[in-house]
């Protein structure tokens, strides 16, 4: 059953919402191993270039998870016959070349929720701070200058990763509801 998300009629179903939101957790460990590696996403706990290396990885990750979320979804969270697993990229690309207004929005939402992912990261960096001066490099330049505090590291990069598996659910969902809406309206047409 499919709930109204605003007055603008779009359709969001919790349940599907939900049912994405597990599936991603669980398809996107990949990004949450990068994440729990700060040698590659703290330029601190390593170097510029791994950090370069590690930014990169991340990228490629979500750009992957953001080109097969609307299979996940489709998979743990299928709708009639427009919202199948095998269909529902070409579903995204209809919707793209269609509606691009609608399409654009929906990933704005998605880099929206993104952002605020990273801001949930910084605010718990704030309240439990992982990086600290390492008071040994001043009598040993070899010694880092730096000591990761890999609890705290752990936590931040946990929320971050429940945020961004959120946002992949949230951008699938929407999309779904918009596959809902487009065949609703060419039913009503025919």
């Amino acid at each position: 059953m499919s709930h109204p998300s605003h007055p603008g009629g779009s359709l969001l179903d919790p349940r599907a919402l939900a049912r994405t939101f597990a599936a991603c957790l669980a398809v996107n460990v990949p990004i949450l191993a990068l994440l729990l590696i700060p040698q590659l996403m703290r330029s601190r706990a390593g170097s510029e270039a791994l950090l370069t290396v590690g930014l990169l990885l991340l990228l490629t990750l979500v750009v992957g998870a953001v080109v097969l979320v609307p299979e996940v979804s489709a998979k743990v969270a299928s709708a009639g016959p427009h919202w199948l697993p095998g269909g529902a990229r070409a579903r995204v690309r209809t919707l793209r070349r269609e509606s691009r207004r609608t399409y654009l929005w929906r990933l704005g939402e998605f880099v929206t929720l993104y952002v605020a992912a990273q801001g949930v990261g910084g605010l718990i960096a704030w309240l439990l701070p992982h990086v600290s001066d390492n008071p040994a490099h001043a009598a040993d330049p070899t010694a880092s200058a730096w000591i990761i505090d890999y609890p705290n590291y752990a936590i931040q990069a946990g929320a971050m990763y429940v945020c961004i598996c959120f946002a992949l659910a949230w951008y699938a969902t929407r999309l779904r509801a918009e596959s809902v809406r487009s065949t609703a309206r060419a039913q009503d047409g025919d």
